[in-house]
């Protein structure tokens, strides 16, 4: 009988990432977030790699503003990754959270979202959190970061519903926020692993704290 590949992990809740990667970065002034360089490559390669080292199931990337010249960058990690088009990018970041559970296998058990403007996140916190649901079977389990929570986020398949009702700009905040009983913390002492990119003088910090 032919033996598993994984045979540890299939005897697991399956969990998928989905990397979020469709806004215009609007404090940006023109600059294309997603193609900020990063250690040599670009933001969303560096998020690709962090996941891509993780151990999840599947792996989504949902593109929206500048999608083509992002999939240009990204063609040579393409073949693991479900690449999701959010052509609704414009109404806010609820969009491409139902764009990737809308790409998501019907064995996923749990899916964690993950921005892309994170540089300082690594396969360690990610992992964290998925062996915690694991480990618990809590439906959320959040990051925090020095005391304060930021991404990434894991939401159990209970929550998919709920998610996929979300308008605007609003992401799982509002669910943690409402189901706080059922959430699971993962404490991480480095403030800087949440650390996320909105505008030029957070990217230039985070370049200074990467020792540019």
């Amino acid at each position: 009988m032919r033996r598993a590949e994984n045979p540890i992990r299939e005897t697991h809740r399956r969990v998928a990432a989905i990397v979020t990667a469709a806004g215009a970065g609007a404090r940006l002034h023109g600059a294309i977030k997603q193609l900020l360089e990063w250690r040599g490559a670009t933001m969303i390669e560096n998020a690709l790699e962090i996941v891509a080292r993780a151990d999840v199931n599947e792996r989504v990337v949902v593109l929206g503003a500048h999608a083509e010249k992002i999939r240009a960058v990204i063609k040579p990690a393409r073949g693991n990754w479900r690449v999701v088009m959010n052509s609704a990018w414009e109404e806010g970041h609820a969009s491409s959270i139902r764009a990737g559970l809308s790409a998501l296998a019907p064995n996923i058990d749990a899916a964690i979202f993950i921005n892309a403007d994170q540089p300082f996140l690594t396969p360690q916190v990610i992992d964290a959190l998925i062996q915690r649901y694991r480990a618990t079977d809590a439906p959320i389990v959040r990051a925090m970061y020095a005391g304060k929570p930021a991404s990434p986020a894991l939401f159990a398949r209970e929550f998919f519903s709920a998610l996929d009702a979300l308008k605007g700009e609003e992401g799982g905040r509002a669910i943690i926020a409402q189901n706080a009983e059922k959430v699971e913390r993962v404490a991480f002492e480095d403030a800087r692993l949440g650390m996320d990119v909105d505008t030029l003088e957070e990217y230039e910090r985070a370049r200074i704290e990467n020792g540019y």
